[in-house]
């Protein structure tokens, strides 16, 4: 595989185009007053865990482009720094003002006591640190605390590649989070920064440490498709501690349905392994993959779509629950689908074409310097 020039892989953005229609599937599920049976609620209260599919999507992809970028760029630390911060923030500067102008800034339910969205709370969004706080992870764009996740796991990437470089390495930094994870979620669950403990509870789920073990994951997965056998290369001791921590991590205090999301990261990484090597082909048809292409947009946006079919009450049709919810989640895919491609080809795309440019610029300079040296 050349170096200058990734292949494209298809069954990428199949996985993000499984992963979003997880969590759009999840949202539609929870508009209307038809009454759902509650094993089909239980069913699509799964699709949340779409958001740990992007996760290990996104670690896997990090992880393969910057091996081949970090082999020619003169500074792929910085190029890094730069393509991310204008993939994720055009965008999500964009959503910041909608709900800043269109939405009401006054008490809302994520953000517990605090009687308003402070200039610090949109501050924090804007410089992406909002994570930081229970009452600020999830209240001003709703999903933001997934980007506040992703970007935390950006800042620390240079140093984890370059410290991982096998699988046995990835196997080591999944055990250290689990107990990074263990360790501040058995603390933080005697030492309570907020009156709910609902709330509570969920910012123990969305905030980073516990996240950080599906990026790991996702790491793994990115060794077993580039080797099949390196799973061989783990260590035994190592695959016992992570199984003996497997269901410790399960059982702590805050152990709620979704803290199995470590388990269906797992399961994840075989799915995308075994559709890395063709199977599930049916997963991965154009239409799948062009929703996976536009999937950061849509995942941003299907928000407001679900509120605005709201506002105009287009969210039950038919008395059926099944009719009336498939009728639903078509038409919010759809609207989703024209608007994420209109934000992918008017914003994605130019402010990715603007980083290209700046690297290719700073490329330039950098080995200019080096021959005048």
């Amino acid at each position: 595989m050349s170096v200058t020039k990734l292949e494209k892989l298809n069954y990428i953005d199949a996985i993000r185009g499984i992963a979003i229609i997880m969590v759009v599937m999840r949202h539609a599920g929870q508009q209307g007053f038809v009454e759902s049976p509650h094993f089909f609620s239980v069913l699509l209260g799964l699709g949340s865990s779409g958001v740990q599919l992007f996760f290990i999507a996104s670690a896997f992809t990090l992880f393969r482009s910057y091996k081949n970028r970090s082999l020619i760029e003169n500074n792929p630390i910085g190029n890094f720094f730069i393509r991310r911060l204008f993939r994720i923030a055009p965008v999500y500067y964009l959503a910041i003002l909608y709900y800043i102008f269109h939405e009401s800034l006054g008490a809302r339910y994520w953000l517990g006591t605090q009687p308003i969205i402070s200039n610090y709370n949109t501050i924090s969004n804007m410089l992406f640190l909002h994570g930081f706080s229970p009452h600020w992870i999830n209240t001003l764009v709703p999903g933001g605390w997934s980007i506040a996740v992703e970007m935390m796991f950006y800042a620390i990437f240079p140093f984890l590649f370059f410290y991982i470089k096998t699988i046995n390495d990835a196997f080591k930094f999944l055990t250290a989070s689990l107990i990074f994870k263990l360790v501040f979620q058995e603390i933080l669950s005697y030492y309570q920064l907020m009156p709910s403990d609902f709330l509570w509870r969920e910012y123990l789920f969305y905030y980073f440490p516990c996240q950080l073990p599906i990026f790991a994951l996702g790491i793994i997965m990115f060794f077993l498709i580039q080797n099949g056998k390196s799973i061989n290369l783990v260590s035994n001791k190592l695959k016992l501690i992570v199984l003996l921590l497997l269901p410790l991590q399960i059982g702590t205090a805050l152990d709620f349905l979704f803290l199995n999301h470590i388990v269906f990261g797992i399961i994840f990484v075989v799915f995308g392994v075994l559709l890395s090597k063709g199977y599930f082909k049916l997963l991965t048809i154009p239409i799948i993959r062009y929703i996976g292409k536009i999937s950061y947009s849509m995942y941003i946006f299907h928000f407001i779509v679900i509120s605005w079919l709201a506002k105009f009450n287009l969210m039950d049709f038919f008395d059926n629950y099944l009719i009336n919810y498939l009728t639903r989640l078509l038409l919010i895919l759809f609207i989703s689908t024209v608007v994420s491609t209109l934000s992918y080809h008017l914003i994605e795309v130019p402010f990715q074409k603007i980083a290209k440019k700046i690297i290719s610029k700073m490329e330039t300079n950098t080995k200019l310097l080096a021959s005048k040296s």
